[in-house]
C-alpha cells in the first residue's frame, strides 16, 4: 500500500496522467454534454421521441464500440511503440485500425439504410415509435463512415501521449452539432421543423466537420502520424495483420458483445414499456455524463502503463495498475451524495415526462449512484490495466461471462416472469458487476497482463 501512496503521490506520475487525463475527461464530458441537451430538446417532443432518439443511439452504440474495439487494438501496440520510441510502429499500427475499422463499418451502414425496421422492430411494435426510430438510424449510420477515420487517428494521438487535439476540435464541434440539433429540431433559420430526423441530421453534418478539421490539423501540426508509403506495406504484412488480429477479435468481441448486451437490456426494459424505455434512453445520457471523468482516467492508465510495459519497466506498471485501481474509487464515493443530491433538480429539466416516470428515473438514478463505485473497478481494471499489456482474452471473458450468463438471463426473467418494476429490474442487472469485481481483481493480482507486446 505504501508502494501505491508514494506512486500517487510522485508529482511526475500526478503530472502525466492530469495531462492525459484531463482533455479526455473534458472531451467526454463535451459529448455527454451534447447528448444530454440533445435528449431535452427532442424530450420536449414527447416521450415516444425520447425513447425513438435512445434506441438509435443503443444501436449507434453497438456499431459505435466495435470500431472502438478495432481502435483499441492499435492502441494497445502504439503505446507500447512509442513507449519504446519507435514511430514507424505507431504509424503501422494507424493503417490497420483505419483498414479493419471500415471493414466492419460499411456492411452495417447497407444493412441500417436498406433495412432498419429489422433491427428497430425487436424494441416494441408501436407504429410511431418504430417510423421515429427507423427514420433517425437511416440518417445517422451514414456518421459511421467518419467516426470510422475519426476513432483510429484519436487513438493514435492518445497513445503519442497527445490527448488535447481531440479535445479542442471536440471544443469548436459540439457546440456546432448543438446548434445544428437545434435549427433542424424546431425549424429555425427558414429550415423546416424535422423532429427526430432534424437531431439525426445535426449529428450527421456535425460529424463531417470533425473529421475535416481532424484531418487538417494533423497535416499541419501532428504529421508524424502521417503514414509513409513503405510503412504501408509493411502494416499490411502477414505478421503485422496477423499479431493485429490477435488483439482486435478479442476486443471487438468484447466491446461490440458488450454494447449488443445493453442493447438486449434496452429491449428488455421495452417489454415493460415505452415509458420505461424513454425513462432509460435518459438516464443513459446522464450515466455517460457521470462517467465522462472515469473513461478520462481510463484511457490515461492504459496509456501510462502502456509506456512502462512499452520501455519493460514492469515494477512501474504494476505499482501504477493498482494505484489506478485503489483511488479511483474514491473519486466514485465522492460522486455519490452529489448524484444523490442533484437528481431531482436534473429530472426536472424533463417536462415531458410523467410524474411515473420521473419517479422511476429518480429511483434508478439512487440506485446508480450507490452502485457506482463498484462499477468504476471493473471500467479501470479492464481498459485501464488488463487490455494495456494486451490481456484481451480473459478481460474479454469476464465481461461477457458476467453480462451474457448472469445479468440478462436475471434481468429478463425478473421482468417476464415476475412483473419486476423498472428500478427492480435495474437492481437485478447489477448482478453482474458484482461478480465481475471479484474476477477483475483476481486476474490483475495474476500478473498475467504484464507483457510487452512489441518484442519477440
Amino acid at each position: 500500500m505504501k508502494n501505491k501512496i508514494a506512486t500517487f503521490r510522485h508529482p511526475d506520475f500526478q503530472q502525466k496522467l492530469w495531462q492525459l487525463a484531463l482533455p479526455i475527461t473534458f472531451q467526454s464530458l463535451l459529448y455527454s454534454f451534447l447528448g444530454l441537451v440533445d435528449i431535452l430538446m427532442v424530450g420536449q417532443l414527447g416521450e415516444s421521441e425520447i425513447a425513438a432518439v435512445g434506441l438509435g443511439n443503443k444501436i449507434f452504440f453497438f456499431n459505435l464500440l466495435m470500431m472502438v474495439g478495432v481502435s483499441h487494438a492499435g492502441g494497445v501496440l502504439a503505446s507500447q511503440y512509442f513507449g519504446a520510441k519507435d514511430l514507424s510502429g505507431l504509424r503501422r499500427s494507424l493503417v490497420i485500425s483505419l483498414l479493419f475499422t471500415f471493414l466492419i463499418t460499411i456492411p452495417f451502414i447497407a444493412f441500417y439504410t436498406i433495412s432498419p425496421q429489422t433491427v428497430t422492430g425487436l424494441a416494441s411494435d408501436d407504429p410511431r415509435l418504430l417510423l421515429l426510430a427507423n427514420d433517425y438510424l437511416v440518417i445517422t449510420a451514414w456518421s459511421f463512415i467518419f467516426t470510422a477515420v475519426v476513432l483510429p487517428v484519436e487513438t493514435a494521438l492518445r497513445s503519442a501521449g497527445d490527448t488535447k487535439t481531440s479535445m479542442r476540435i471536440s471544443m469548436l464541434v459540439i457546440p456546432i452539432n448543438a446548434l445544428l440539433n437545434y435549427i433542424f429540431i424546431f425549424g429555425h433559420l427558414g429550415f423546416p421543423a424535422m423532429g427526430v430526423q432534424g437531431s439525426a441530421w445535426g449529428t450527421l453534418i456535425a460529424r463531417a466537420i470533425q473529421l475535416l478539421l481532424l484531418l487538417i490539423f494533423v497535416a499541419k501540426k501532428r504529421s508524424f502520424i502521417i503514414t509513409k508509403r513503405n510503412e504501408i506495406k509493411q502494416a499490411l504484412s502477414r505478421y503485422e495483420i496477423k499479431r493485429y488480429i490477435k488483439l482486435a477479435i478479442p476486443m471487438v468481441l468484447h466491446d461490440s458483445g458488450w454494447a449488443l448486451g445493453v442493447f438486449v437490456y434496452t429491449l428488455i426494459f421495452a417489454m415493460i414499456g415505452i415509458q420505461e424505455l424513454a425513462v432509460m434512453s435518459m438516464i443513459s445520457t446522464i450515466e455517460q455524463t457521470i462517467f465522462a471523468l472515469f473513461i478520462g482516467i481510463a484511457i490515461a492508465s492504459g496509456t501510462m502503463i502502456g509506456h512502462q510495459l512499452g520501455a519493460k519497466s514492469f515494477n512501474i506498471a504494476w505499482q501504477q495498475a493498482w494505484t489506478f485501481i485503489l483511488f479511483v474509487p474514491i473519486l466514485a464515493f465522492i460522486f455519490t451524495p452529489i448524484i444523490i443530491i442533484f437528481r431531482e433538480p436534473v429530472l426536472s429539466l424533463f417536462p415531458a415526462l410523467s410524474l411515473s416516470a420521473s419517479e422511476s428515473a429518480s429511483q434508478v438514478l439512487l440506485v446508480l449512484a450507490c452502485a457506482l463505485f463498484v462499477r468504476v473497478i471493473n471500467f479501470i481494471g479492464i481498459i485501464g490495466v488488463l487490455r494495456s499489456g494486451g490481456d484481451v482474452n480473459y478481460s474479454t471473458f469476464i465481461d461477457i461471462f458476467c453480462m451474457w450468463c448472469v445479468g440478462i438471463p436475471l434481468t429478463y426473467i425478473a421482468v417476464k416472469y415476475y412483473n419486476f418494476s423498472l428500478v427492480e429490474a435495474y437492481i437485478v442487472t447489477l448482478s453482474e458487476e458484482l461478480l465481475k469485481v471479484i474476477l477483475v481483481i483476481q486476474r490483475v493480482h495474476k500478473k498475467h497482463w504484464l507483457r510487452n507486446m512489441i518484442q519477440t
